[in-house]
């Protein structure tokens, strides 16, 4: 055997020592740990950008769509303050039906109790939080074409003719109005879209109509528009979360936005007349709710998801401070609304 050839199969590599075997093994632990760390990192901050991003959008949806009823409220087509209205539906003072009251709030005092009483038709609203309901026409009016006398010697008893193809449906709650005169009843017609005809029968529908008389016929100066009772509150929904809630007349509350959390409400009250607001009061110290000029809303919203912080995150809503108990991220939304047909 050549003693060099020996030599050099001595010096090579046969194998791992165990230390070399552990500073390998444990440098790839450190490496696979940061790489996990920085999946870990980038995957929370995606959580938490997508949940702000998510945040931010139901708080303006929610803002605009309370903006929207408040801007109509005590709007009803052609019919000014000036009008003479007669309301024809059954329990014209009840809540869902009581269009003589274009603006009202509900000021939550305690976890079960507001000022003014709340109508049991809002169901399951959450205590401590305030309650709006707006009322006012909604949609485009139609032209009424015809509306016969009554051979009996009753005014307005007889069907309204409009064009078909108006939009409208069997139980509408409706206005017909000429801008001097103007009378709400129920559509008790079973097809008004198609015949272009709106009867108001007594004894269908609900509420119904306590008389068929208006008082007088319109002719083609008069239109017909739909009105609407609505109400925004906060409840929880089926999954247990808070949720902003509209209920519309006595129809089924409807889930809005998710995740809102509270809902604070203060009035512009105008006291001298000139269109601005000279305090902004809670409902319960609201005494002429026909004073009200415009509505500020504040809203509270909280991440669907939890454990987005590190930390439970304390934030201030309606003066107060308050440290939850989650880790959710929260985000208050502010808005001005004017009434329209008051400001101007």
């Amino acid at each position: 055997m050549n003693p060099r050839h020996y030599f050099h199969s001595q010096l090579k590599q046969q194998g791992l020592s165990i230390v070399e075997l552990l500073v390998g093994i444990t440098a790839g632990l450190l490496l696979t740990a940061g790489t996990i760390q920085i999946f870990v990192n980038s995957k929370q901050g995606y959580r938490v950008q997508e949940a702000l991003s998510r945040l931010q959008e139901n708080g303006r949806f929610a803002i605009n769509f309370i903006s929207r009823d408040i801007r109509s409220a005590g709007f009803f087509g052609c019919a000014g303050k000036s009008s003479r209205i007669v309301n024809t539906l059954n329990n014209a003072d009840q809540y869902a039906w009581n269009f003589s009251t274009a603006l009202q709030g509900f000021e939550a005092t305690d976890s079960s109790t507001w000022i003014p009483v709340l109508d049991p038709i809002i169901t399951s609203p959450l205590g401590g939080r305030d309650v709006i309901t707006l009322r006012h026409a909604i949609g485009e009016s139609t032209q009424v074409v015809h509306h016969p006398g009554n051979p009996h010697g009753d005014p307005g008893s007889a069907d309204i003719q409009v064009d078909p193809g108006n939009g409208l449906s069997q139980f509408d709650i409706v206005m017909v109005s000429d801008c001097i005169d103007a009378a709400i009843f129920q559509i008790s017609s079973t097809s008004p879209d198609t015949s272009g005809s709106l009867a108001h029968n007594t004894g269908v529908g609900t509420p119904g109509n306590d008389t068929k008389k208006f008082g007088k016929e319109y002719d083609n100066s008069g239109s017909v528009i739909r009105l609407a009772t609505t109400t925004y509150y906060i409840r929880t929904n089926s999954q247990g979360a808070p949720a902003l809630y509209r209920k519309e007349d006595a129809d089924p509350s409807q889930e809005l936005i998710e995740g809102v959390e509270d809902m604070q409400i203060l009035f512009g009250e105008d006291t001298d007349g000139n269109r601005e607001a000279n305090a902004y009061l809670t409902a319960d110290n609201v005494t002429a709710w026909n004073n009200i000029i415009n509505v500020r809303i504040n809203l509270l919203l909280q991440t669907l998801e939890d454990n987005l912080a590190a930390t439970p995150q304390s934030y201030t809503f309606n003066g107060a401070t308050i440290t939850p108990n989650d880790r959710r991220l929260r985000r208050v939304f502010t808005a001005t609304v004017n009434l329209r047909n008051r400001a101007l």
